[in-house]
């Protein structure tokens, strides 16, 4: 049985903003959460309200128990998945967090990312996805997510601009993509957060993360080359949001400078 997140944290910071504060340093405490080995039901919720996703009767943007049923669709999340599982989706929620303290964006508006980062691939249909239209898993997870939320008391434009802010994670440069981008600081945020294992991570953990990818998905080409093509499109394109940019700024020199000292004792 998969142990509480809080215990898979120990010794893990109090708060996001314990990472920003620590960058980028922190991010091996971030690196340390398992990817590989799904979370519960029960870890999920517990991740989103560390995440800042608070849910209670006063704010009533939706039910406790809309939250309670997204994350046990999303612990289901196609149990032949080997990347678009709940392992995902708690660190795309990790990620959007440490954006958002980065951003210092305010409560709601880190209420509606973390949400997103929940249930941005809710039902992925992993392999067989690659033959669907542009936007149709993305909308097919909204549209799960969308009416669960309005049973259980939703705001319609909550659900609306969810689906605004999911469809950001599609894998294209079109002009409906690139509106949404430039219209929207949240989309740009959660972009960011769908993409920061492959491009912050270690280069190690990052090839391990694309191998899943590549056994889900049936690539041919072979691990160094997908992330190394990844890397480069990013590189071109480069982040969508200014939190991810000095983010990855303050990391690579970082790394820059361990390298350096290495090479000096050497």
């Amino acid at each position: 049985m998969t142990p509480p997140f809080r215990h898979r944290f120990s010794p893990f910071p109090v708060s996001p903003g314990w990472l920003v504060n620590g960058w980028p340093r922190s991010i091996g405490a971030m690196q340390q959460v398992g990817f590989s080995q799904p979370c519960a039901r029960d870890d999920l919720i517990a991740l989103c309200a560390w995440a800042g996703l608070r849910v209670t009767k006063n704010r009533r943007r939706f039910a406790t128990s809309g939250l309670t049923r997204i994350a046990g669709i999303a612990t289901r999340n196609g149990r032949s998945n080997n990347y678009h599982h709940a392992g995902h989706f708690a660190h795309v929620v990790m990620a959007a967090a440490v954006l958002a303290g980065k951003a210092g964006i305010g409560v709601a508006d880190r209420e509606s990312l973390v949400l997103a980062a929940l249930i941005h691939d809710l039902d992925h249909h992993g392999r067989r996805g690659k033959r669907y239209p542009l936007y149709r898993q993305e909308r097919l997870s909204v549209r799960i997510a969308g009416r669960i939320l309005l049973r259980h008391g939703g705001d319609p434009r909550l659900v609306r601009r969810l689906e605004r802010l999911i469809e950001a994670t599609a894998l294209t440069s079109d002009a409906h993509r690139q509106a949404i981008l430039s219209g929207d600081p949240l989309a740009r945020l959660l972009a960011d957060a769908d993409v920061f294992a492959s491009l912050f991570y270690e280069r190690g953990l990052a090839l391990k993360l694309t191998g899943m990818l590549k056994l889900e998905q049936g690539l041919a080409d072979d691990v160094d080359s997908l992330l190394d093509g990844f890397a480069s499109r990013m590189a071109a394109d480069g982040l969508e949001s200014e939190a991810g940019r000095h983010l990855l700024v303050e990391l690579t020199a970082s790394r820059q400078s361990h390298r350096n000292v290495v090479t000096e004792k050497v």
